[in-house]
């Protein structure tokens, strides 16, 4: 996969749910219950209980249908079994360039984790056109849409504090997508097995999400008339 595909499911899919040290027995369960409110793409991060076999698994369930992500890779080890396992994409919460030359020589996208402007120039020099800012929550949609002005043309998925109250406006301030873990797939529903609530909320997440890419869609629309 190659970026320009990359950010072109992301936009697509509009939000990442990550799926953080789930109960391996529940992981199925919480997936059907995402794709069932909207959601296409997810991200398995790699803290997580037997996540190459997680990933695997996914795949194996889901085939094409579900966009994989494999998260919080440290090491180029990580790098290589989650590329073995079949992620369509790799994601690190930092920036370490050496995991980004070991996905490009797999054939791999590493999205890596930056905050500050010297991050953004390190990580594009290193070929990494898409960038996770991590932890956006605290920083706010503001700071990133005042990186997208000396950073215009750079594709920015927010991770880290988003909720559904302010995803829509990181889009807004220029975001392609957003991650979203706990706030998405909170532990507590999880193992009560509340899956409805789980897909409620991602319906709701993905309708602010819609409705932003649609207005989007128009604005630039008439600007080009």
């Amino acid at each position: 996969m190659n970026h320009m595909v990359l950010q072109a499911r992301v936009k697509q899919a509009g939000a990442i749910a990550i799926l953080r040290r789930q109960p391996i027995h529940s992981v199925l369960s919480v997936v059907d219950a995402l794709m069932a409110g909207g959601i296409t793409a997810i991200e398995v991060t790699f803290d997580s209980e037997g996540a190459q076999e997680l990933i695997q698994s996914l795949r194996r369930t889901f085939g094409q249908d579900l966009f994989i992500g494999a998260g919080t890779l440290m090491t180029p080890a990580q790098v290589r079994q989650a590329v073995e396992a079949g992620a369509d994409v790799l994601l690190s919460p930092h920036l370490d360039v050496t995991l980004v030359e070991t996905a490009a020589s797999l054939g791999a996208v590493m999205i890596p984790g930056i905050v500050t402007p010297t991050e953004i120039v390190q990580a594009t020099r290193a070929g990494a056109d898409t960038l996770k800012l991590f932890p956006a929550g605290p920083l706010g949609p503001a700071y990133l849409k005042d990186l997208l002005g000396p950073f215009h043309g750079t594709s920015f998925i927010p991770t880290g504090g988003i909720t559904v109250d302010n995803a829509a406006d990181f889009l807004r301030a220029g975001a392609i997508g957003v991650g979203m873990g706990s706030a998405l797939v909170p532990k507590h529903e999880v193992e009560a097995g509340d899956w409805s609530s789980i897909t409620r909320r991602a319906s709701e997440l993905m309708r602010r999400i819609r409705e932003v890419q649609s207005g989007v869609q128009q604005e630039t629309a008439e600007k080009r008339r």
